[in-house]
This record gives structure tokens, C-alpha cells and sequence, in this order.
């Protein structure tokens, strides 16, 4: 069976380029989940709010549960670790609950925890785990329990049914360097050799057309008038919002609320001022011009604007 993957739509997905790498990376783990000899992993990593869990989020979004005659089909099985765990059985423990079933209190045999899992990806019809967070379970020191980790999921990619994306802060990359400096993990056992090319994500730069695309792809998707790189005073503005929590920031500005009356950039301002308020945790609020000047927006946007450029040259 060939799982098929929906073309990403017209939204902003196809408008940052970074992301639409991401989506496509993830779309094609999924593909190969029916491919036991040919099934690989992804690694989607980045500072905190670049958009990573938002996503998945939207590619999990196209592939909603399907209720069947006696029993729920989970195409996509997300997990987000909420805190630290080092021990495999942990993991397991919150994955099982997660998927709906109490796993065994107490002490259990070795590998029955494993084996519930298992089953349970089988009964659901899972065909892509997606673990978010993921830097949260393996151990910051390298070691038994972080090296029992990496076999585990090495295990999981080798003989799973379905495929696995792994999200996570740049710290998240320790699951694809572990042991290369000491030589302690052979090569069988590097996680590296089971995954596609990771992808690192990084904040859009204001003031370029690729932020324009990106907002006019929100605007799109609301059937508002769409806005040009002239358009300097709103676009800031928005990126103001933007650096609070990247994409998620933009769904809640453009995707929370009915914003089909939008005909004008007056009503669009009012608009973002008060879902700014409603999802917003910032107490300055970047769309009410009694509290934020434009010169005072004009001076975020250049400051953050030259700091991402030197981020971005020292990566190159």
C-alpha cells in the first residue's frame, strides 16, 4: 500500500521556502511507511518559535482520525514531551496513554512495554509518529541511558510499520552526532543512517518579499486585499507579532477569528488589535498606535533584521 501524500496547498506553506522544505521532508518519511526496506526518519529542528510544532501541527491537520466500524484509524500518531524522561519504559508509558490505553502500574517483564506499543500502532493503523520535542527524552550526557535511547529508536525505524519525524530545539541534533566524536556507537546503531536530511529552521527576514508571500498567504486564506512590500508600516507591524511565536502568532492573528467582513486596511488593523489581545501574551500590543509608535516598531524591525543576517552569515 502507498500511503498518498496531499500536494501541499496554496497557503504559507508554499510561501517560505524553509517550510515548504520541512512539510515536503515530512510528507516523504510518510510515504515510506509501507517500505520496511527503504524506511527512513526525519529530524525538523530549530530555536524556540520557529514554527516547528506549528508545522506539524497543519501537515497532521491533513490527515484527521477516521472513525471505522470497531475501531478509530490514527493516520498521524503526535506526541509532545512536556518534560524530561531518560528511561525508555518512561517513554513508552506516556506514548501508550496517549494512544488511549492505561499501561501496566508498577514494575513489568522486559519488553512488555514495547510490545503493547506496538500493538497499539498496529491496531490504530498509525502510519507516521511524530515526536515533538524530542531533545526533552535524550539525556544531555553521553552515556548507557542516552546510548539505550538512540537503539530504541534505531529499533523503532527498523521495524516499525509506519515512519517517524522527530521535532526538536537544535539540541535535538545530539540524536544524530551521538558517539561520533568517541567512536562508542558502531554504525549500525547511528540514528543518521536511518534519517533523510535534517531540516533547521530559522525566522523569516522582515522587509523581504518572502515575508510579503508569507502574509499575503495568510490574507489569502481570509479572501482580504492583499499587500505589497509599500505596505512597510503594517508588514513591520505584523512582524512585531511575528517575533513572539512565529507561526503560531500569525494562526492566531489571521486563523482563530471570523475575519470574512476584512475589506480595507483599517478594518484589518482593528481586526489584529484585538486578536493580538484575545492570543497574544505581550503587553505591548505592535497594531495599537497608542502604545507602540511606529518609531518604536520601526527600531524592533531593524534591530531584529540586522541580527538575523549576522545569524544567518555565521551559519554560511
Amino acid at each position: 500500500m502507498v500511503v498518498s501524500i496531499p500536494t501541499p496547498v496554496d497557503t504559507f506553506i508554499v510561501k517560505h521556502t524553509l517550510v515548504k522544505h520541512a512539510h515536503e521532508q515530512i510528507g516523504r518519511v510518510h510515504q515510506m511507511c509501507h517500505l520496511p526496506n527503504n524506511k527512513k526518519g526525519v529530524l525538523i529542528y530549530g530555536k524556540s518559535g520557529e514554527g516547528k510544532t506549528y508545522i506539524a501541527e497543519c501537515y497532521a491537520a491533513q490527515f484527521p482520525p477516521v472513525k471505522e466500524v470497531d475501531h478509530i484509524r490514527l493516520p498521524i500518531f503526535t506526541y509532545r514531551f512536556q518534560e524530561a524522561k531518560s528511561k525508555v519504559d518512561d517513554i513508552l508509558r506516556l506514548l501508550i496513554t496517549e494512544l488511549g490505553v492505561q499501561p501496566p502500574i508498577g514494575k513489568v517483564a522486559a519488553g512488555e512495554l514495547d510490545k503493547q506499543f506496538r500493538f497499539l500502532i498496529k491496531a490504530r493503523s498509525v502510519e507516521l509518529i511524530i515526536l515533538d520535542e524530542i531533545q526533552q527524552v535524550f539525556p544531555a550526557k553521553q552515556g548507557k541511558i542516552a546510548l539505550d535511547m538512540l537503539k530504541y529508536f534505531c529499533a523503532l525505524l527498523d521495524t516499525l510499520t509506519c515512519s517517524i519525524v522527530f521535532i526538536g530545539s537544535e539540541r535535538a541534533m545530539r540524536l544524530l552526532t551521538f558517539g561520533e566524536v568517541d567512536k562508542t556507537v558502531d554504525d549500525n546503531e547511528q540514528l543518521s543512517r536511518r534519517m533523510l536530511r535534517s531540516v533547521k529552521l530559522h525566522r523569516i527576514l522582515p522587509r523581504t518579499q518572502e515575508w510579503v508571500d508569507c502574509i499575503n498567504s495568510f490574507l489569502q486564506q481570509i479572501s482580504a486585499p492583499q499587500i505589497g512590500i509599500e505596505d512597510k508600516e503594517l508588514l513591520d507591524r505584523l512582524y512585531v507579532a511575528y517575533m513572539e511565536r512565529s507561526f503560531s502568532t500569525l494562526d492566531g492573528l489571521f486563523m482563530r477569528e471570523d475575519m470574512s467582513h476584512i475589506k480595507d486596511r483599517h478594518t484589518l488593523m482593528m481586526r489584529l488589535k484585538a486578536n493580538f489581545y484575545i492570543y497574544s501574551q505581550n503587553v505591548n500590543n505592535p497594531f495599537d498606535e497608542s502604545e507602540y509608535s511606529y518609531r518604536a516598531i520601526d527600531a524592533a524591525v531593524t534591530h531584529e533584521y540586522q541580527k538575523l543576517k549576522r545569524e544567518l552569515k555565521t551559519c554560511l
